[in-house]
């Protein structure tokens, strides 16, 4: 059974609850820590309930599937979060004998952007995930140019559906540093799209960068 799949089967007995997001202070260059805290939960069995030995916590990052992030034997734990990605969490108790306890709800997102117009220029063609994603009604694409772009180097920021249909082309800055655009979901010609998956493409000469993101009506 997918975690997912019990998931949904637990929510409405979940015992375990997210209580308190605090700021830890930076832990490296970009990054930021996040002290997670939860109220600690007895595990249901068929013999009733029993005592967690640890927790296991689960990540959610950006477009990245949920993954295990680290086991704990304490309610608290701390994220290192990188800019202009959401990350959320959820976690559940297991007692000594590996039973584990419902997982809790995602926790609210953790999202902070970096400074664009700092004069970072990167040393080569970059393109962010968007935030928000999923979106709706419209969502932010950055990308990042570096110095020596020549006037005729081509270089095009385009949307595409998942199966390569062309939606929507925009003008890139050429200018050395970070740039953002914001799409509303609409086409070309200014007709909304569908809700669904899409690709940004961001190409600079023979580098091509891509990202997935998802309409939600």
């Amino acid at each position: 059974m997918t975690r997912q799949r019990i998931h949904q089967q637990a929510a409405a007995t979940l015992a375990l609850c997210i209580l308190f997001l605090g700021l830890a202070g930076p832990a490296a260059a970009q990054l930021v820590s996040m002290d997670f805290h939860w109220k600690a939960s007895p595990v249901p069995t068929s013999k009733g309930l029993t005592q967690p030995s640890f927790y296991e916590v689960y990540l959610l990052r950006g477009a990245d599937g949920e993954a295990l992030a680290a086991t704990v034997a304490d309610t608290v734990w701390t994220l290192d979060a990188e800019p202009d990605i959401v990350h959320r969490i959820c976690v559940r108790a297991v007692d000594a004998q590996g039973n584990p306890s419902p997982f809790s709800e995602w926790s609210d997102p953790v999202f902070f952007e970096s400074s664009p117009n700092t004069g970072f220029v990167p040393p080569a063609a970059v393109l962010q995930p968007n935030y928000p994603n999923p979106f709706n009604p419209e969502t932010r694409i950055t990308y990042g140019v570096p110095a020596g772009v020549a006037p005729g180097d081509p270089m095009r920021l385009e949307i595409f559906t998942i199966d390569g249909r062309h939606v929507r082309t925009f003008e890139p800055q050429r200018t050395a540093g970070f740039h953002e655009v914001t799409w509303d979901g609409t086409d070309d010609n200014g007709q909304a799209s569908a809700a669904g998956l899409y690709i940004t493409r961001f190409a600079l000469g023979a580098m091509v960068k891509t990202t997935k993101m998802t309409m939600v009506k």
